[in-house]
């Protein structure tokens, strides 16, 4: 009985010097691998040539400050060629100037669709031209954990924002699994270019703020700020935007 005894306790110790040490390992895992940066990208893609083209795009705001914008203006980012950045002051606050003399859309032919005949009932029918956007990305590494739940009023946000509302988060979800918070806000965007009358150009400006870490497999939590609008033909002035706002995503 004393020998079961002391063979059970030997395989309890055992049990919890393993528990400890797997939990010291992941531990350290989390530690030397977690880490929060803030990502930012504004997307251009039109189906047309534009001429002399000039956009005012909403920039990450805090304080009144933007470090991914410095980061922009010092070339601490992916700019692509011909493409001039600036941060200027407008009546909605300071927003990021993007200017070009022309912007050429580059156009990939996707693969040769099968033959009608061969294709299934759900095939996708193909577009005939795909056109590629370019794009202005910076990051910034942050040195403390980025408030992903709550951002507003603690983190860099896209600006301006107008008459912000609650919405729904419609991606499905688990019954006992608290959705993220979502958002629903007006904004603008200011573009100046000539094209042709049916030209069609997307502008989106995206930017996110994510806490990752790796314990065999990366894991994370992040915020979401987009503002985007779709517009025909030349433009000369400010268009209004749609935003949405994802807050508190990911794991915790």
């Amino acid at each position: 009985m004393r020998t079961l005894t002391k063979l059970g306790i030997g395989m309890l110790a055992v049990i919890v010097l393993l528990s400890c040490a797997w939990m010291y390992h992941t531990h350290s895992l989390y530690e030397e691998t977690y880490r929060s940066e803030y990502r930012y990208e504004v997307t251009v893609r039109t189906d047309s040539v534009l001429h002399n083209v000039t956009f005012y795009v909403p920039l990450p705001v805090s304080e009144e400050e933007s470090k991914i914008g410095s980061e922009i203006i010092a070339k601490n980012a992916s700019i692509p060629a011909g493409w001039d950045c600036e941060i200027v002051e407008t009546e909605h606050g300071n927003m990021l100037k993007i200017h070009a003399e022309g912007i050429t859309p580059d156009r990939n032919t996707p693969p040769v669709p099968l033959p009608e005949d061969e294709c299934g009932p759900d095939a996708i029918p193909c577009l005939d031209q795909i056109y590629t956007p370019e794009w202005v990305s910076a990051m910034v590494h942050a040195d403390r954990e980025i408030n992903t739940k709550n951002p507003a009023g603690n983190e860099p946000m896209l600006s301006p924002k107008y008459n912000l509302v609650r919405s729904v988060y419609r991606m499905p979800h688990p019954e006992d699994w608290t959705p993220p918070a979502c958002y629903e806000y007006e904004s603008c965007i200011y573009a100046n270019y000539t094209a042709s009358p049916d030209a069609e150009v997307l502008i989106h400006a995206e930017l996110t703020g994510a806490n990752s870490w790796w314990v065999y497999g990366w894991s994370g939590n992040e915020y979401m700020d987009r503002v985007g609008v779709m517009l025909t033909g030349a433009q000369d002035g400010w268009c209004a935007a749609s935003g949405n706002l994802v807050a508190g995503e990911g794991r915790y």
